[in-house]
């Protein structure tokens, strides 16, 4: 009897591990990459919020720097949700100030504004209001107030340091060259103001003064006009205010470019001096696993995007699908990046932008224009199969990164028609325009509606002040980090300046070490974890007050929760009904959270510092 037991304990051994094998061959050659982007339907608070926080810009109709500010402060407004107006200077009509708590000043020629409208806005600070002055100005009827004796000539300012706290370690940064071109005023000041940047030589640029019962920010710069200023501007009007509720996107995201793609097995004289390896070799045993590494060791998810094919075939007729040792490449490393828990996007068939004839200019970049968007439709089609054909049938794809960030509009249609499923076109939010730059603003992607910008704000291996300021500045505007590597970063002489891997891989991780420090609050997503994170925000309406030791807040639209930035003077927050809060920092008199918002109606109780 005891036999027949043991006999059919082995059996039913045997079954789970034939069972347990089957399935895990199931999901060797059958991955699932299926994410849910549809929303719940909109429900939307009742909190009667009698006077809610707003904002008024006063632009300048003639000046590109005073539109540029304008530009930027109504893009992060639109994206927090922040209520406000903005108004022509030289408007003809006597403003009401009254539902203000702040008025912005992104002007440099005020001689179009009324005498009322400047009464009005200096009796609104007399009375306790705030003013925010975004440029200097050689005639500005607000430079005394502002605590300003005497101008002099202009200058330029090519130096930046920081004296206040007003966002977590920014104030240590010497950014270098990001500032350079900033004009500015030689100035002679009262002793009354409170400096809140200066250059190297420890002249004022940004100060605060008192005036009444209010406070005048003022900037002797036109360090606003660029977007890498953007979050830096958020963040000083979050420190003149008494309270702010900011909503934002609080994501961190790794995306590899051209990642999983063909393994060239080529000599480096780097690679070979430092592992004794060819390219192969190294970045299966030694790049890849160092990667993983340091991904759970920073909390980072990573998000991929394939190469299909390193070829330069752009004609329809010409092109072909992949060899078997390309398709084991993609096959093993794809995996591989999934059962890390990352995600693959697209980058193309092969490393050739999509576009057209003078739609770029392909010389310079050293590639061929394609023939057509049929081609190029064709070119997509096979990258398509392929992955199913590597991947499985389940296996969908939702976001793309253009080659070397070139995606004109003949590109998107050809990738929008065909891969249908697609979400996000990541570009890159700081350059200067070129033909055919997929230079991006938080959002949807002007051309195609359905598809959500998501641009990139940080890249490489290199640690930099000026890296990390982007990462900050980027965060203070949209609280999320996006960076990209390129796994060849190593072989190419600019973007790995003849370092070894040691040297590259140390700097790599202090850029997210130094800010998973100093901001520890980021979550750790995959780009369509964010891209639907987006989703959730993107149409919300905020109102929010503050009375006595209570903010309150009203969302309509909302359809699931979200985490906001949430400053307060002078006051902590105890709990919080309806959400959760998490502590980032004290500076001076200023308390910053994360205030994750669960329903449509929340009550911050505050209490004192």
């Amino acid at each position: 009897m005891k036999s027949k037991y043991i006999l059919g304990l082995v059996l039913i051994t045997v079954f789970f591990f034939q069972e347990l094998r089957i399935k895990n061959l199931e999901d060797l050659f059958n991955l699932k990459q299926i994410y849910n982007f549809n929303l719940p339907d909109p429900i939307s608070g009742n909190l009667k919020i009698e006077k809610p926080e707003k904002y008024l810009i006063l632009y300048g109709d003639g000046s590109e720097g005073s539109q540029d500010i304008k530009n930027g402060l109504e893009e992060i407004f639109n994206f927090s949700k922040v209520k406000y107006d903005s108004i022509s200077i030289s408007t003809d009509e006597v403003l009401d100030f009254s539902e203000y708590s702040l008025i912005i000043l992104a002007v440099e020629n005020y001689s179009g504004l009324l005498k009322e409208n400047f009464l009005g806005i200096k009796n609104k600070v007399e009375k306790g209001g705030n003013l925010f002055i975004t440029q200097r100005s050689y005639r500005s009827p607000f430079n005394q107030m502002a605590g300003i004796e005497k101008i002099g000539e202009f200058i330029e300012t090519k130096s930046f340091n920081l004296k206040k706290d007003i966002f977590p370690g920014l104030k240590e940064l010497k950014p270098g060259s990001i500032i350079f071109g900033s004009s500015g005023l030689k100035m002679d000041l009262k002793k009354d103001i409170d400096v809140i940047a200066t250059t190297d030589t420890n002249e004022p640029l940004m100060w605060i003064r008192k005036y009444g019962e209010g406070k005048i920010f003022f900037s002797n710069t036109t360090l606003f006009q660029g977007k890498i200023f953007r979050g830096i501007m958020k963040q000083l009007i979050a420190y003149m205010e008494d309270v702010t509720f900011f909503p934002i996107l609080n994501s961190k995201i790794l995306q590899i470019d051209d990642f999983p793609s063909p393994i060239p097995v080529v000599q480096n004289e780097i690679i070979k001096k430092e592992y004794g390896m060819d390219t192969s070799e190294f970045f299966n045993l030694i790049w890849w696993q160092d990667m993983m590494g340091i991904a759970e060791r920073q909390r980072l998810k990573m998000t991929g995007f394939i190469i299909i094919e390193y070829n330069d075939l752009t004609i329809k007729d010409k092109i072909i699908k992949v060899g078997k040792k390309t398709f084991d490449d993609l096959s093993k490393r794809g995996r591989e990046l999934k059962s890390v828990g990352g995600e693959l996007g697209l980058h193309g068939y092969n490393h050739y932008s999509l576009g057209l004839k003078k739609e770029i200019d392909y010389e310079d970049y050293g590639y061929t224009p394609w023939e057509s968007i049929d081609a190029m439709k064709k070119g997509l089609t096979v990258a398509k199969d392929e992955i199913k054909n590597i991947y499985g049938e389940n296996f969908n794809i939702y976001s793309y990164v253009a080659p070397s960030n070139l995606l004109p509009v003949s590109g998107k249609k050809a990738i929008v028609e065909t891969f249908t499923k697609l979400k996000a076109f990541c570009g890159i939010f700081y350059g200067e325009h070129e033909p055919g730059l997929l230079l991006q603003e938080v959002g949807r992607d002007p051309d195609f509606k359905d598809i959500y910008s998501l641009p990139r704000m940080s890249s490489g291996f290199f640690y930099t002040d000026t890296i990390i300021w982007q990462i900050y500045n980027a965060i203070g505007a949209y609280g999320y980090l996006s960076h990209f590597i390129h796994p060849d970063d190593i072989m190419d002489k600019e973007r790995g300046n003849g370092k070894s891997w040691e040297e590259l891989k140390a700097e790599f991780e202090k850029i997210f070490s130094t800010v998973n420090s100093n901001y520890p609050v980021l979550k750790s997503q995959i780009q369509s974890e964010m891209t639907y994170d987006y989703s959730i925000i993107e149409n919300i309406e905020v109102e929010y007050e503050r009375k006595d030791n209570m903010v309150l807040v009203n969302i309509k639209n909302y359809r699931g929760k979200f985490d906001s930035h949430f400053k307060v003077k002078n006051k902590k927050i105890v709990k919080v009904l309806g959400g959760d809060f998490k502590f980032i920092s004290t500076s001076e008199n200023e308390s910053f959270y994360i205030v994750t918002v669960k329903e449509p109606e929340v009550k911050i109780i505050l209490e004192d510092l």
